[in-house]
């Protein structure tokens, strides 16, 4: 499972009295409109993306957003916007992990707890049982 950073968006809340609600219009194609994607809010002043908006686009890239204020009877303010890099894709995985044998040894100071007992859980045969350190 990959992992992306979130985003906080934050805003001034609107100086009117009667706001009820807060709406977050998107567009990846350029300028947000009235007629983009959206989600209500509720009467927040920040929302963390994509944990909040569950609809969010998850995308690479650029994406202008809008932030409208909408009152008790459905009336919506004009838009404020804002276009911000996202870059919520991650990075292709590495690939063809392994392990490869060395001759060289790690040497352990102290009491030798766990070297050569076979309850330690150490299950790699030693390439020279005879102790020699080339």
């Amino acid at each position: 499972m990959a992992k992306v950073k979130k985003r906080r968006l934050v805003w001034n809340p609107s100086t009117s009295s009667n706001i009820v609600s807060y709406k977050l219009y998107w567009s990846q194609e350029g300028n947000v409109t009235y007629d983009s994607p959206f989600a209500m809010i509720g009467n927040v002043t920040e929302v963390v993306l994509p944990d909040q908006v569950p609809s969010f686009p998850v995308v690479n890239g650029a994406i202008q957003l809008g932030i409208t204020a909408m009152n008790e009877i459905g009336n919506e303010s004009d838009m404020t916007v804002v276009t911000a890099p996202f870059q919520f894709s991650v990075p292709e995985a590495p690939a063809s992990p392994r392990l490869e044998a060395l001759k060289e040894y790690y040497v352990l100071q102290g009491s030798g707890a766990g070297r050569g007992d076979p309850s330690s859980g150490d299950d790699i045969a030693d390439p020279d049982p005879s102790g020699d350190q080339e």
